[in-house]
Formats: C-alpha cells, sequence, structure tokens
C-alpha cells in the first residue's frame, strides 16, 4: 500500500473507532482510492469493456431511432458536445449507442462500477491519448464535477464527447460556460409511430398537423390497420424494452429509480418529499385528468397548497408526470388549475401494481397531449371541448363521442371520417 493511502487508511480506523459505527471491510475504502488513482491504461480497459458490453445490447434492436439522423449531424459537425436528456427508460442509450456505432466512437456509462471513482476529465483525457477521438458518455450526471470537466475537455480538444443525463438535475440548465460549449437535446418518450417501427417493424410517414387533419380520409383507408395496435401502445408504449411478463414491475422500478435517485437529487427535496413521489403517481394514475387540484392532493398527502405547488413544481422536472395548463395562463401554477397526466406506460404500470384497470378515456387524452404541444380549453364552469392546437379546438373521446360547442375536431376512437371527426391513432404519427 503506497504511504499516503496507508495515512489515510489509518485515519479511518481511527475515525471509525471514536464513532463506535465501525465498517465491516475497510477495504472498501482502500478500493475506492485505487480507483480513485486508476491508471490511464485500467481507464481505457475498463471503458472498452464497458463499450463491448453496450453493443452486445445494441445487437437485439434491428431498427435505428428516429432521432439519431438529426442529433447525429450535431456529431458529425463537431462543433459543439451533444447532451441528450429525457425521461428515465425512454430509449437516451440506445440512442447514445446507435450514434457511438454509427461515427466510430466509445461509450461507456458514468455510473458503471468498474470506473468508480473515474472523473470524467480523467476518462476523457485517458481514452484521447489512446486514440480514441469521440467518445460517447451514458448518465453522466452520475460523477460529481462532471459540467466542469467537459468545459475543461472540450476547451483541450481532447476529443468529441456526446453524452446523456436526467431531466431531473438541470442537465437541461447547463451553466453558461458549458452552455457555449454543448447543444443539449430533450427526447421525448417513443411516440406512436416510432413504437410501431421498434417494435413492431412498421412504418409509417411522419405528418404535418395541417396535412394530417386535410389527408384524414385517405390516411384512415390507408393506415387504418394499425389503429388495432393502440391498446397495446397504452399498455406498453412510450419505452422501447421488451414487453415481457416482468415488464410492470420493470417500470416501477424505472419509476423508484426516478424518485430515489434522480428527484432526491433535486436541491431542497427532503426524504419524505421523495416518499411521497410514489403516492401522487398513483394518485394520478387513479384519477380522471381534472379531477386533481392542489387542494384534493395536498389532503392526500397532507401538505398544505404552497408546499403542493412547489412539490408538484419539483416532480415535473423529472417529467414523470405532464400538466397541460388552461389557453391563455403561460406555464404558471399559480394561477387555474392544471389536468394531470402520465407518460406510457405508468399509468398501466400503476394502475397493474394496484390491482384496477386503467380508465381508458385518461389514456386517450394522454394518448392527445403526448403527441400535440396543447393546452386545454376552459370558460368558467360551462363545458367545452377538451384542447387547443395550432388554433384549433380539438375534443377526445371514444367512438361515440359527439362535439360540443366551439369544437372544430372531434377526435376519437376508430376510423371514421366524417364531418369533423379525425381517427386518434393519427395523432400518434405527428412525430
Amino acid at each position: 500500500m503506497p504511504a499516503a493511502d496507508a495515512v489515510i487508511f489509518a485515519s479511518l480506523q481511527k475515525c471509525n473507532g471514536k464513532r463506535q459505527n465501525r465498517y465491516k471491510n475497510v477495504t472498501l475504502i482502500y478500493f475506492a482510492l485505487q480507483n480513485g488513482t486508476m491508471d490511464a491504461g485500467n481507464i481505457v480497459t475498463r471503458a472498452l469493456e464497458g463499450h463491448a458490453e453496450g453493443m452486445r445490447k445494441l445487437a437485439g434492436i434491428q431498427n435505428a431511432r428516429y432521432p439519431l439522423g438529426a442529433l447525429g449531424k450535431v456529431v458529425k459537425e463537431k462543433e459543439y458536445f451533444l447532451g441528450i436528456t429525457g425521461l428515465r427508460g425512454i430509449g437516451k442509450t440506445v440512442l447514445l449507442l446507435q450514434l457511438a456505432k454509427e461515427y466510430g466512437g466509445v461509450y461507456f456509462s458514468a455510473d458503471d462500477r468498474n470506473l468508480g471513482g473515474v472523473a470524467v476529465y480523467d476518462a476523457i483525457r485517458a481514452l484521447s491519448d489512446a486514440g480514441h477521438k469521440a467518445i460517447f458518455i451514458d448518465e453522466i450526471h452520475a460523477k460529481p464535477g462532471w459540467d466542469a470537466d467537459l468545459k475543461t475537455a472540450y476547451d483541450e480538444s481532447l476529443a468529441y464527447v456526446a453524452f446523456t443525463g436526467s431531466s431531473a438535475i438541470g442537465i437541461r440548465s447547463l451553466k453558461s460556460d458549458l452552455s457555449r460549449r454543448a447543444v443539449v437535446e430533450h427526447l421525448k418518450p417513443a411516440s406512436f409511430r416510432e413504437w410501431l417501427s421498434i417494435r413492431k417493424g412498421a412504418e409509417l410517414p411522419l405528418l404535418g398537423m395541417d396535412a394530417m387533419l386535410k389527408g384524414k380520409t385517405g390516411l384512415a383507408r390507408k393506415h387504418g390497420h394499425i389503429a388495432r395496435q393502440m391498446h397495446e401502445y397504452y399498455a406498453t408504449g412510450g419505452v422501447l424494452y421488451p414487453a415481457k411478463s416482468q415488464f410492470y414491475k420493470t417500470v416501477v422500478s424505472t419509476m423508484e429509480t426516478i424518485a430515489y435517485k434522480d428527484f432526491a437529487a433535486i436541491k431542497g427535496v427532503e426524504k419524505d418529499t421523495v416518499e411521497n413521489f410514489f403516492k401522487l403517481l398513483q394518485l394520478v394514475a387513479i384519477s380522471m385528468p381534472m379531477e386533481l387540484s392542489y387542494s384534493s392532493i395536498g389532503k392526500v398527502l397532507q401538505r398544505n397548497k404552497v408546499w403542493v405547488m412547489r412539490f408538484l413544481a419539483d416532480v415535473e422536472k423529472t417529467e414523470a408526470i405532464k400538466r397541460i395548463y388552461g389557453c391563455g395562463e403561460g406555464t404558471k401554477p399559480f394561477r387555474k388549475e392544471a389536468k394531470y397526466y402520465l407518460p406510457f406506460p405508468y399509468r398501466a404500470a400503476l394502475c397493474e401494481s394496484m390491482g384496477r384497470p386503467p380508465n381508458v378515456g385518461s389514456q386517450r387524452e394522454e394518448f392527445f397531449i403526448n403527441h400535440v404541444d396543447c393546452c386545454y380549453v376552459r370558460t368558467g364552469s360551462a363545458q367545452t371541448a377538451d384542447f387547443k392546437a395550432d388554433g384549433k379546438v380539438f375534443e377526445v373521446g371514444g367512438p361515440g363521442k359527439e362535439g360540443k360547442g366551439g369544437c372544430d375536431y372531434v377526435v376519437a376512437d376508430g376510423l371514421d371520417t366524417t364531418g369533423s371527426r379525425v381517427p386518434l391513432f393519427l395523432f400518434g404519427l405527428l412525430y
């Protein structure tokens, strides 16, 4: 053991003895110290082992993620580092692996135990010195000081870097020094169109809103066969891992990781607040979108209105819930109440865990709002159409839905395009 490490090792033993809280295996501390001083050769070896394992997993995915082309242009130009953020479990890792494969780079995950104690800068430096000039780092937020390390690596022109990270901890709002050196793109959950491509091998055209509305009859005739996949998308869509027997347990496990890892990392979030994270998701899953309010949520969580407002704002940063505000209200949660939704397939997974079926009406609305940027229409207590987007008002519902006053289009299950009716599945082809 090197002399310096021996001194630290002895100090830890002494400190533990005074606190009467001895480590069962103090050699674990020494192992961490050794990792902190890992030589460049070992860093390269372990990073390449992580790369090989990642590529092995990628071999089972035949189709490219739809954003690959656009993000690939950023990588190819190499003017800015590329950051990819978004909800956990929606395929950021797959996309990063595909980028690494396409552009001949090295992939590794920052939370790889084999690289414990290795700073982002040290990993980039070691790989660069070994001749690897394109580096793709997954879960970069797992490394302390990652943003400063990227800034230094960029300024020293060590290598090109693309990275992924959690939405919850502020990667989308980079410090000013790094923001001039990196482009951060937000990855949405897999659309119905992309899910059909990767899970079903079906390639559908990308549609614009106006073209879709004008051509709805022909589109329904040509692509109507895919409408039968809607309920499977409600149950397993949004994510790209296989819907095997333990699928919902995997989804719930992802939510747990968001709660206890990402959400807990938000500055100022308290431990009991993390425990309320799941209670909120369960409440949204069993409620109709308009049933919830600050007061009703506060009653369940036993908190006051101000606390609930702050709590919801923090949860929304993780993207585990989505709030749709009334038209003309901006995004300020201190005005009128929002409608509360979940990303797919959270509602189905949570309802399954609670032994109750998900409400299909809520799932229809979730399908629409997850594919369309919109606000909801509200005029006092009067019933109105549900959503407004691109200057048009849409009411979402089942096959027998009839539009109320002020509605431009009735968006419904089925393939009927009579009058103002538009099949709901067509909105899944908008991105």
